[in-house]
């Protein structure tokens, strides 16, 4: 008996082996085709899922231990510290909260690793139950084996994965897996057992696994033939790029050609570069100045670079130096090649590429990186060191046409551009905006909000393309009101500039997607050809160039000067304030609040309201959850249910206990798929059921519930000894 309990197990085993080695080749080309680093932890939870499902591990227990791994898998990745500190687990319920956030808003690049691996490690949580029930119950795998060849003749053909050996591993796993499976569908059909059962396992599977041999080392030896139809891959690429597929729609991310704006844009998720740095900002590349009415080009031809060293103090600053600010350093890790360095406002030096040198492009106010023999060589890494700047509110209100730097002919002419054919409409229109506002500051900030204000709407791919004969601003202003930043940005330059304003275009990155906090000061932000951006600079004597983000849903995290009402003085004292020779009378209180000590049921019912308002999305989620979790629990209730009925009935006292019990256990049994038959009898029932299970328990049961009907009470002691048996037969019911 033993030898044939080995023999069993061991092709029981054999399969499960199939069913891991097949589910893993869908986790080796990630390696290739994501960001994915570590897939140890994933194998090793396909593994762990996969043998607590062979020996049939109650699943209270088996997703007890599969989430605890999923946790310590999670804290390994991404938490520093002890896994015992259970600091980090608040984190990551914050991280999880903000993420569902995300993803009832659809904004699936700003979900965090964290989360996205969580999500991860749950895919394979269902796709190992979904194997274990065709292993062990269908016992039929040809709809997975399909979807594995699929997936992997899909990723060798169109990505960099070469699939040619996980094909033939796919194909031998898969057709002995199968062989396997349709051997114990005969077994199970036939009723054999014992040695008959071994003898047609032995006979079945000697031939299968040597044809599957022979067969592969047949198709690795022998000459291939030439494709019949030519490489379909080039030709699907050209349609969807070309005249045939979404003619005119670009990718997002940085290009030095603007001379047609305009058209559709599709997302690009590939990270530019990552950034440790200690606050959100805008990373700033190149400023143009020339509108034509369709895009923007350079007004004046570049000039020679201005060089200088990594450390050394740049030869360049368009903002008021504010030299009370810290001096800080972030740190740039380049992933995709780029010759420019991005930087951010207030920037004094960039440290890196002690082998070279810098230059900045003064026309451009570009800064690129240098090799020994001058040409542009890419950077790996880099650090810059900024001083975050203010602009003073002061200063902008107080910028007029009769300042100093606005006596330069040629720098108004350069930053007031606009192309002869604007429409007058355009321009009426910046009129209107600020016809009410007196300064310069006012003016510009009207403009900004403008945007916003008549509800202009962000749209990356609905956006047309100009005619031939159409100003690109106007057509955004006065008839498709949408579009992305190049829309927003363009229009408030030319906006700007027609009411005799400097202002001029500015190219760069958003501050990205945050990662995760590397330590009390440092942040990781990551960022990506999505997060590519354009938006407006405005030139004010005596604070220079200032920011400005009229693109809706952005902001670009300036910081102003609040020093409007500060006295010209040259004292360093501050004002001393008056003080208040009798306090203040307070304010009237409503019945609510001088009934409750300031307690107000309207200003509960805002809070109340403005909660709601702002976690809709979160309370909604969270209902979902709650009520997939109810159904869960309805549809595996035969598998939880007969524990509550235990702990339930142990601590009834009632003289009729027996009686429901009795009838509970008919009912799970019935759950169970051991249904009374019409007709069919108490004693027939129970010996029906004793023959499933191989006891005598239900019949010694159904007895005792025929005696309570004719009034024969069962006392403490008989009760104990039924109690026990009920109990025995309705654990059974859980398998």
């Amino acid at each position: 008996m033993k030898g044939k309990a080995s023999s069993n197990r061991f092709y029981s085993i054999l399969i499960y082996l199939f069913g891991f080695l097949l589910l893993w080749e869908w986790l080796k080309p990630l390696k290739v085709v994501t960001d994915t680093g570590d897939l140890s932890y994933f194998i090793m939870f396909i593994l762990l899922a996969l043998t607590l499902s062979y020996f049939r591990v109650h699943f209270l227990l088996s997703g007890t231990v599969k989430a605890v791994f999923i946790l310590v898998a999670l804290h390994a990745l991404y938490f520093q510290g002890s896994l015992l500190e259970l600091a980090w687990l608040g984190e990551f319920v914050k991280d999880v909260w903000r993420n569902l956030g995300l993803t009832l808003g659809r904004d699936w690049s700003g979900l965090s690793f964290v989360y996205r691996s969580l999500l991860f490690f749950i895919l394979l949580w269902l796709m190992t139950y979904l194997i274990h029930y065709w292993l062990s119950v269908r016992k039929a795998i040809l709809l997975f084996y399909i979807m594995t060849v699929t997936y992997i003749s899909v990723i060798d053909t169109f990505t960099e994965y070469e699939g040619d050996s996980a094909i033939i591993r796919v194909v031998v796993f898969g057709f002995l897996l199968m062989g396997l499976l349709a051997l114990e569908r005969l077994i199970q059909g036939e009723k054999l057992n014992g040695l008959a059962a071994n003898m047609n396992r032995h006979r079945w599977i000697v031939p299968l696994t040597v044809m599957l041999g022979v067969s592969s080392i047949v198709a690795f030896a022998a000459p291939k033939a030439d494709p019949l139809w030519p490489d379909p891959v080039p030709y699907i690429q050209s349609f969807a790029e070309g005249s045939g597929g979404l003619s005119g729609v670009n990718r997002l991310g940085y290009d030095t050609d603007d001379s047609q704006l305009g058209g559709p844009f599709i997302g690009d998720p590939t990270v530019v570069f990552t950034s440790e740095v200690t606050r959100e900002h805008y990373w700033r590349i190149e400023t143009k100045d020339m509108y034509t009415g369709k895009g923007w080009e350079q007004s004046l031809d570049e000039e020679d670079g201005v060089p200088f060293a990594s450390g050394e103090e740049l030869p360049f600053s368009f903002t008021a130096e504010d030299e009370e600010r810290d001096l800080e350093t972030e740190n740039v890790k380049i992933e995709k090649g780029y010759s420019h360095v991005v930087y951010p406002y207030g920037v004094e030096n960039v440290i890196g590429n002690e082998k070279g040198n810098f230059e900045f492009l003064p026309v451009k106010e570009k800064i690129r990186s240098l090799d020994e023999k001058g040409e542009p060589v890419n950077l790996s890494e880099y650090a810059l060191t900024y001083r975050q700047p203010s602009y003073s509110q002061k200063g902008m209100r107080a910028a007029n046409e009769g300042q100093e730097a606005m006596q330069v002919p040629e720098f108004v002419e350069r930053y007031t551009q606009i192309p002869a054919s604007t429409p007058q409409r355009v321009k009426d229109l910046a009129a209107e905006i600020t016809q009410d506002k007196k300064d310069w500051y006012d003016k510009v900030r009207a403009i900004e909000g403008y945007f916003e204000k008549e509800a202009f709407v962000y749209d990356q791919f609905d956006v047309p393309v100009p005619e031939e004969d159409q100003d690109y601003v106007d057509q955004f202003l006065f008839e498709t009101q949408r579009g992305y930043c190049d829309n927003f940005s363009t229009s408030m330059v030319v906006m700007v500039r027609s009411l005799g304003i400097p202002a001029r275009w500015v190219k760069g990155y958003t501050e990205g997607e945050y990662r995760r906090q590397i330590d009390s000061q440092y942040k990781l932000y990551e960022v990506s050809n999505n997060n590519a951006h354009s938006w407006v600079e405005v030139f004010f004597p005596e604070v220079g160039w200032v920011p400005f983000e009229p693109t809706v849903g952005f902001s670009n995290n300036i910081a102003y000067e609040y020093d409007l009402d500060v006295p010209d003085t040259d004292e360093d004292q501050a004002p001393i304030p008056e003080k208040e020779e009798t306090p203040k009378k307070p304010l009237e209180q409503t019945e609510d609040e001088a009934a409750g000590g300031g307690f107000s049921f309207k200003d509960l019912w805002e809070t109340i309201k403005t909660f709601f308002a702002e976690n809709w999305g979160k309370i909604l989620v969270g209902f979902l959850l709650l009520v997939l979790a109810a159904v869960l629990a309805y549809i595996f209730r035969r598998r939880w249910l007969p524990y509550y009925l235990i702990v339930y009935y142990r601590r009834r006292k009632s003289e009729d206990i027996y009686s429901e019990a009795y009838i509970s256990l008919v009912k799970q049994l019935g759950r169970y798929g051991l249904k009374m038959q019409d007709g069919q009898t108490l004693r027939g029932y129970s010996r029906y059921i004793d023959t499933f299970f191989g006891t005598y328990e239900m019949t010694s049961l159904t007895n005792r519930y025929e005696r309570t009907l004719y009034g024969h009470k069962p006392d403490q002691e008989d009760w104990m000894k039924m109690r026990e048996l009920w109990e025995n037969l309705i654990k059974k019911t859980t398998g």
